[in-house]
């Protein structure tokens, strides 16, 4: 075969082999992009299918905090304040009974649980250690379920302004602060908040021939008005307490009251917080009248005219100076007086006055420590009157941790 025939034969053969190689390229190519394509559609459909539990392996904890404080307080007593750990000037006994006390306890120390987004449906279950006069036992503080406006539970009645609650190192705080802890049902919008709450009368009868009953809730309406350098706050409460006698026979009376409070930002350290009341039936609502010293007040069960509410009035004045970042001075005092009447019991209380002095700094968000001057007065409806000073010194440390589903 000639050099020219083998030349052509081999350009032939050479072309062909390019061409099939061509197209066997082209063809896998086709193939590559065709295996991806089903594999991007398989992954798109595993991810649609996905199930969006989590595997039945791993516990998913809902949103919850842990949060609370330990608080250590020291007292000094130069006479009988009637509770070594609380001052409340109701219980300070008759008389000028000089007698020195020391007491040191950690009973402000509180633990509680939230359960839920604090911005959305949650429950909150707080407990503190002044469950005993004599002894360390749990106390609720607060247990109550809240979404949005509505909110449910055991916890602070809808007549107090927290906004306005003065600063005191007294665990207490001041006498005529409206404060009770009870079961409600209470709708809160941005301005107006409407409530139902236990009735809860307490009633004094000096013969103890009945006992305070109630049937229907108290009704409380507030109204929150914000202004640029503070708040103002009016709310009134309409309730029927209630006797019952040993034979079954009731006696009820309709009370009615109210409260004006406000708070007022003078300079950018300086706020004054105010809170007066006046009405009937409204020493449950007290401070310092709720479940201590004369706490039966709401109402009397006269001789003759039977059961009576008694018409009281009280109010505090409080300002807080923060005269440096971690420093502030703040001083409070308040005032109960209750109706006179001669056929009301000489011991019973006719006045009660409370105040007090407190510096205390913030070491940091956490830990705070301070020291406090702190005076109770008492006058009984017969005109003896007992006094009662106090120093204070608490040493507080609070917490808070909160579980997210992202942890």
């Amino acid at each position: 075969m000639s050099r020219v025939r083998t030349t052509i034969w081999t350009t032939v053969f050479s072309s062909t082999a390019l061409v099939t190689a061509g197209l066997s390229a082209d063809t896998t190519q086709s193939e590559i992009r065709r295996l991806q394509q089903e594999l991007d559609q398989l992954k798109a459909n595993l991810t649609q299918d996905a199930p969006t539990h989590t595997p039945s392996n791993h516990v998913q904890w809902p949103v919850f905090a842990v949060f609370g404080k330990v608080s250590v307080d020291a007292i000094y007593d130069d006479k009988n304040a009637g509770l070594n750990d609380l001052l409340i000037p109701s219980t300070i006994p008759s008389g000028d009974t000089h007698q020195q006390n020391f007491e040191l306890h950690g009973k402000n120390s509180q633990l509680g649980l939230r359960i839920g987004e604090g911005s959305g449906p949650h429950a909150v279950f707080a407990v503190d250690l002044f469950g005993s006069i004599d002894g360390y036992d749990l106390r609720v503080r607060d247990f109550y379920f809240e979404s949005g406006a509505l909110r449910a539970g055991y916890g602070y009645t809808a007549l107090l302004d927290g906004p306005a609650w003065p600063l005191t190192l007294d665990s207490q705080g001041p006498n005529s602060a409206i404060f009770a802890r009870q079961t409600g049902v209470r709708w809160q919008g941005e301005r107006l908040t409407l409530a139902l709450e236990d009735p809860n009368p307490e009633v004094y009868d000096p013969d103890n021939l009945s006992s305070a009953s109630g049937r229907r809730p108290d009704i409380i309406a507030a109204w929150n008005q914000p202004y640029g350098k503070g708040h103002v706050r009016a709310a009134a409460v309409n309730r029927e307490i209630g006797v019952e006698f040993a034979d079954g026979e009731q006696q009820f009376a309709n009370a009615t009251g109210g409260v004006l409070s406000a708070t007022l930002a003078v300079t950018d350290s300086l706020t004054l917080l105010a809170s007066g009341s006046y009405g009937e039936a409204m020493a449950h609502y007290y401070n310092d009248l709720s479940g201590f010293g004369d706490s039966g007040m709401d109402g009397y069960v006269f001789a003759v005219d039977g059961l009576q509410p008694l018409l009281a009035r009280g109010g505090y004045l409080g300002g807080q100076w923060q005269w440096r970042p971690d420093w502030t001075l703040a001083l409070v005092g308040g005032e109960i007086t209750l109706e006179k009447d001669r056929e009301l019991p000489g011991d019973a209380m006719r006045r009660s006055r409370y105040g007090t002095l407190s510096l205390i700094h913030q070491h940091d968000d956490s830990l705070s420590y301070g020291a406090e001057l702190a005076y109770g007065m008492r006058d009984n409806q017969a005109g003896d009157r007992s006094e009662a000073p106090r120093v204070q010194l608490n040493l507080t440390y609070r917490f808070e941790h909160t579980h997210s589903r992202d942890h």
